[in-house]
């Protein structure tokens, strides 16, 4: 992203999207790369023994030998692994001749695996055997209902089907999202222990999920580590309050656009798409930010700090609109505070999930996309993301329940969120303050 355009586009007063979409499209030269990391110049050691590691196995990133020594040896009894030397702490590295086995397992618990990560035989054929009876129980409900739909939407016998025309198959997400919260004995048997779902499949991260994963967080943290909450220090009347709430959003606004003008997928897009994406969804961004710079009560706050922001607070939501808009605003920050646990590489995720939302807004008059499958897939890379990232974090039973709490969370986001930039755009409107109000976020409020 072309920051000196950035920077001509937050001091100038655009009648129209036209300088917005300059920004967008400015010359590649400019734009800040995405540093990519390598699996040579990461380099991903064992953090056992040291050798070329293949994965994250059991929670900790490892090789393919420490794997397998782990899956042997965890849940033997500890009294047949003894100590070669009987001082337990000897070397295991990679290129030792004779690794001491019961060091060895104590420097892969050490390291963080997990015994729970590992199924028996028993439960890994139950699991098979489940994985099983749910995809007959699938295919018998998807013949059902194609047969339902074929017999009510089917066209006359002389009305050819249009080339070309296709429809997308329920994603892995949807599917594992699907029904999750129903009382449903074809999904979860009801006095099945949920811990036997967990599958072993998706007790490794690859490699290439996590080079990526590292990269997206490297780039979130580099852009937004040291960005500050609004300075209020200006306000002085509701006026004052909007122009400085407006120019502090316009700021990053800007921030948010150099992240992810460093994201292939979006610089991939066509540049009417990529307007359509940042001028429709990036309000809905913001709560994220929030949440990641919020300071809980236990941190540190000054008097002052304090009385700044309540009065800043009380210029913005004037009239007995604080407790309607701000609160619950205020309440949906806090519920990304807990979900995500301000983990960057969580909230980087959510906002690429976001800004490659359609329809996120809400907004009527939002218009269609033109490569809508390229945005498409982009959104569903990074959902897979992190529902791989989060799997290997939580186990797959806590994925499932957290992600039904994260879509709840969304949906709540969703409709605050558009409250919101109605209620500012409607007071920014009735005040005296347009000619002072940043550029940016009349584009995104609607105000031309």
């Amino acid at each position: 992203m072309d920051l000196a355009i950035l920077t001509e586009l937050s001091e100038l007063n655009p009648k129209n999207d036209q300088i917005f979409k300059r920004a967008l499209n400015s010359p590649h030269h400019g734009r800040s790369k995405q540093v990519k990391l390598s699996k040579k110049s990461l380099g991903l050691d064992c953090a056992i023994c040291g050798d070329r590691a293949i994965g994250f196995n059991y929670n900790v990133l490892s090789c393919g030998s420490c794997k397998a020594f782990f899956l042997r040896s965890a849940n033997q009894p500890l009294e047949k692994l003894r100590c070669l030397t009987g001082h337990r702490k000897c070397i295991v590295a990679h290129d030792s001749l004779r690794k001491c086995p019961r060091c060895r397992l104590d420097r892969c618990l050490n390291a963080g695996m997990r015994k729970d990560f590992i199924r028996t035989e028993e439960e890994k054929q139950r699991r098979k055997q489940r994985l099983e009876e749910n995809r007959t129980i699938s295919m018998k409900r998807s013949s059902i209902t194609e047969s339902t739909n074929s017999s009510l939407t089917s066209p006359p016998a002389h009305v050819v089907a249009k080339s070309g025309s296709y429809t997308d198959p329920l994603d892995d997400i949807d599917r594992l999202l699907m029904d999750v919260n129903k009382d449903d004995n074809n999904i979860f048997h009801e006095n099945d222990d949920l811990n036997e779902i967990e599958d072993m499949l998706f007790r490794t991260l690859p490699i290439d999920d996590w080079l990526t994963i590292e990269n997206i967080r490297s780039l979130f943290v580099s852009n937004f580590q040291n960005n500050q909450p609004s300075d209020t220090n200006g306000v002085t009347d509701p006026d004052s309050a909007l122009v400085v709430w407006s120019h502090w959003a316009s700021q990053m606004t800007l921030q948010f656009i150099k992240f992810f003008g460093q994201i292939d997928e979006f610089e991939k897009l066509n540049d009417e798409d990529r307007f359509i994406l940042i001028k429709f969804n990036i309000y809905s961004v913001f709560p994220l930010y929030k949440c990641y710079i919020h300071k809980s009560v236990n941190d540190f706050h000054s008097s002052e700090d304090e009385e700044r922001e309540e009065k800043h607070c009380k210029f913005v939501y004037p009239y007995g609109t604080k407790e309607r808009i701000h609160e619950r605003f205020y309440n949906v920050i806090l519920s990304f505070f807990k979900i995500t646990e301000q983990d960057p590489t969580v909230v980087s995720l959510l906002m690429l999930i976001f800004i490659f939302s359609q329809g996120l807004s809400m907004n009527e008059e939002q218009p269609y996309l033109q490569d809508e499958l390229a945005v498409y897939r982009a959104q569903n890379h990074y959902i897979e993301l992190l529902w791989n990232y989060l799997i290997n974090k939580k186990g797959e039973t806590n994925t499932y329940k957290y992600f039904n709490e994260l879509l709840l969370i969304i949906f709540r986001m969703q409709i605050v969120s558009k409250e919101s930039r109605e209620y500012f755009r409607q007071r920014f409107l009735a005040s005296n303050a347009m000619d002072k109000m940043a550029p940016l976020m009349q584009t995104f409020l609607n105000i031309s």
